[in-house]
């Protein structure tokens, strides 16, 4: 995989900023999706007074996926499973994190802090930006969004996690009653086990909703990146 920042970028869908730009917003899709599968819901976060924050929907690289017998599709990391968690390729994993704090590096290049950049995802794209969050050392950053996900490397997230700056930092979840893909119990799991070490979060649990997304979910993200990321 190649993570230099021109190469993610090309591949990334980007909402520039309509005012003076202030603050960003990193977002990760799921397994076989790009970017541009979240560019609409972005806008649409970003037209209810969030001009001043660029939003960022990077596109994972392309491998082949062991439960989609090895067929080649955007992927962060390879998933041999829908029924177990676990078994993970933690140098994989981190690759997909490298593409996300390069991402992080250059914004704060560009003059906008780490704690005016808030990063998220939905099901595979949660899982990465879950363990993005929690293994920063340094970086403090504005806070996570979480849709239908759940906690990759489980065995040994909690051990990674130690010494976070982040874990203080806001942390919003949801999961669907009804997801048919990720467990509700996976995504459950995962916050209980964030919050037991500690991790500062919200879970909200959306009755009826499958592996997807509604209009609740969309305002309670609204909410909590006006919450974070305010203008200035």
């Amino acid at each position: 995989m190649i993570n230099n920042i021109s190469n993610i970028l090309k591949t990334a869908s980007v909402l520039q900023a309509s005012s003076k730009h202030t603050a960003t917003v990193i977002f990760m899709h799921g397994l076989g999706d790009t970017g541009r599968g979240w560019i609409d819901v972005m806008e649409m976060i970003q037209e209810k007074g969030n001009g001043h924050i660029k939003f960022i929907c990077p596109t994972a690289p392309i491998q082949p996926v062991s439960i989609n017998n090895g067929y080649r599709m955007n992927s962060w990391y390879d998933i041999k499973s829908l029924t177990s968690r676990g078994g993970e390729n933690k140098h994989e994993v981190d690759s997909s994190k490298g593409i996300i704090e390069n991402i992080i590096s250059n914004e704060i290049e560009n003059g906008i802090p780490s704690e005016r950049i808030l990063i998220g995802g939905f099901s595979q794209g949660c899982a990465l930006s879950l363990y993005t969050f929690y293994t920063q050392k340094s970086t403090k950053l504005a806070g996570c969004l979480g849709l239908s996900g759940y906690m990759v490397l489980s065995s040994i997230f909690p051990e990674l996690m130690k010494g976070t700056v982040n874990l203080n930092q806001p942390l919003r979840m949801f999961h669907g009653e009804d997801d048919e893909v990720v467990s509700f119990s996976w995504g459950q799991n995962a916050f209980e086990t964030l919050k037991k070490e500690g991790a500062n979060g919200e879970f909200f649990s959306l009755p009826f909703l499958g592996h997807s997304t509604c209009q609740e979910e969309y305002d309670l993200m609204t909410e909590f990146i006006k919450l974070r990321l305010p203008p200035q």
